[in-house]
């Protein structure tokens, strides 16, 4: 697969301005290309494109989705991204100005430094002051005037030919190796409407594990998601992977086949967790070959936090997060190895979880090794994140080894907006799996953002905007299974249980509302106290 033939695939909207006769100064703009990272431009009598540095100021996360070129000044370009405002440049992409930074584009502005989701933009062809957007969820056409910072009331008409001359990015990957369509029917068919809760391996004991299975009975569950591999990367079952055994990683707590036989005698789907790249045991494997490597100190990387000692009052630094490197191959074999062996033993489906890169400690310092070593990663199309192509490519694998659904959790916000955030753009991944499981909680989103909403209908809001959204972006190819809320943190520590049922109503009405296909509630104790009788019926 080599890059020319990437680019042709991926670059699928180009649109020439041509631009009327007469002199040209310097930085007048020809033709513009918009790609999810890049955005393109070539200058008149130019005979290629260069890339404009607008994504200095956007960030590595967010997408480009749009650009306009002013009818009056082809030196004037505006920029749309998927949650970061508009950006505008007066000097054909010499210097730019974020166009959110003194509340002009207040009438988008979701809050917590989030705007919403643009994919269209136009300049209005009589009044300087106005650009035309089209919201990306409902494709709704507004006009904002950004010297007032206002919504203004224009005939919609007016938007949509402005609108017209927007260029606009591609947004479909290609799929490669994707199972046939038959085949995946019957997978999604398997996984739908499953209605779940999780567990940890310490409740699968015989006689928790048949409290588990009357309370799901009582409640109406029909599915529970336990963790096999779990967030260290011990695996919690009985093993027979000589890999895992020589990386330590197999700490047997239960056995699959009693657990799963068990599930299965009470018509209970059994969904198996398995932690990927958050991994203790393989990040210390063979001195830490694996791991993803701290550059600056030339040592395994990892996330340090300092803890007090109970008794002597220490105070101590340790590592709490141990991460391989998401670009080595021998991780994803490993992980793939696991499920086969998952799959073989009987669970239903495979959930990856922690499919990502760190979020947290000195991310400066972290090397990836393996990132130019993969032949999996050469020819990489050249407008996609680096991270999001490796673990597409990683899920490309797993799907022509494993023939049960497969799931992915994810991020809320990921869920809300088409990103590249730590590399988990739904849209890229959705063509390898059959189900995303966005992590919605409220309690994890900043409290400014869709503040105007009390706490409760904000919850709802929450999972009904982040499923409907969701689904946009994945073009409905998967299902999408929301994790619910069901810990306390927070103030939400001082809920009496009438009003903690209440949260859990509206986070799972939202859900539904908006055609989630189940959902799963997680609390890491395993302890359900705060579901009541026909909680979501």
């Amino acid at each position: 697969m080599n890059k020319t033939w990437l680019r042709n695939v991926v670059v699928t909207f180009v649109i020439g301005l041509v631009l009327g006769a007469g002199s040209l100064g310097a930085n007048e703009v020809n033709d513009l290309r918009v790609e999810l990272t890049a955005l393109l431009a070539r200058r008149t009598g130019g005979s290629g494109f260069q890339e404009l540095p607008v994504r200095a100021l956007t960030g590595a996360n967010t997408y480009l989705t749009a650009a306009a070129v002013a009818p009056w000044d082809s030196r004037r370009i505006v920029v749309a991204t998927t949650f970061h405002g508009l950006y505008e440049t007066r000097d054909g992409g010499a210097t730019w100005v974020d166009l959110g930074d003194d509340g002009r584009l207040d009438p988008i502005y979701r809050g917590s430094g989030f705007f919403e989701d643009i994919d269209a933009v136009g300049y209005d062809p009589t009044d300087r002051n106005v650009i035309w957007l089209r919201f990306a969820q409902d494709r709704s056409v507004h006009a904002v005037n950004v010297l007032r910072g206002a919504f203004v009331d224009l005939p919609t008409e007016r938007g949509e030919r402005a609108l017209t001359a927007s260029f606009r990015a591609p947004i479909d990957p290609p799929e490669l190796g994707v199972a046939t369509d038959a085949a995946r029917a019957e997978r999604r068919r398997l996984a739908a409407d499953r209605n779940s809760f999780y567990l940890s391996p310490a409740q699968t004991t015989p006689e928790r594990l048949a409290g588990h299975i009357e309370f799901a009975q009582e409640h109406g569950f029909n599915a529970v998601v336990i963790d096999f591999k779990d967030d260290f990367g011990r695996l919690r079952y009985d093993s027979q992977l000589e890999l895992a055994r020589q990386t330590g990683a197999i700490n047997t707590v239960f056995s699959a086949q009693r657990v799963i036989d068990t599930l299965h005698a009470a018509d209970i789907y059994v969904i198996a967790r398995v932690v990927v790249f958050k991994d203790r045991a393989l990040a210390r494997y063979q001195n830490g070959r694996y791991s993803v490597w701290d550059g600056r100190h030339d040592r395994p990387w990892g996330v340090f936090r300092e803890r007090v000692d109970e008794a002597s009052g220490e105070r101590r630094v340790e590592q709490v997060e141990y991460w391989a490197d998401l670009f080595s191959e021998f991780v994803w074999e490993y992980n793939i190895a696991i499920a086969e062996e998952l799959q073989a033993v009987g669970v239903d489906e495979i959930q990856f979880d922690y499919i990502r890169t760190p979020s947290d400690g000195i991310m400066r310092d972290a090397v990836y090794r393996f990132h130019n070593q993969s032949p999996a990663m050469e020819g990489q199309n050249p407008f996609m994140d680096d991270r999001v192509e490796a673990l597409a490519m990683f899920l490309r694998r797993a799907r022509s080894r494993i023939d049960i659904p497969i799931g992915i959790d994810v991020f809320g916000f990921n869920a809300w907006y088409r990103m590249g955030y730590l590399g988990q753009d739904i849209a890229a991944l959705a063509p390898y799996v059959d189900v995303i499981s966005p992590m919605l909680y409220p309690s994890h989103f900043a409290r400014d953002f869709a503040a105007e909403l009390a706490y409760l209908p904000r919850a709802e809001f929450l999972y009904e905007q982040g499923v409907a959204r969701s689904r946009r972006i994945t073009g409905d190819q998967v299902l999408i299974r929301p994790y619910i809320q069901a810990f306390l943190i927070g103030g939400e520590r001082n809920f009496e249980t009438p009003v903690y049922t209440d949260y859990l109503k509206h986070q799972i009405r939202g859900s539904l509302d908006a055609g989630a296909s189940g959902f799963t509630l997680w609390n890491a104790s395993g302890r359900y106290y705060m579901v009541a009788r026909g909680l979501y019926f």
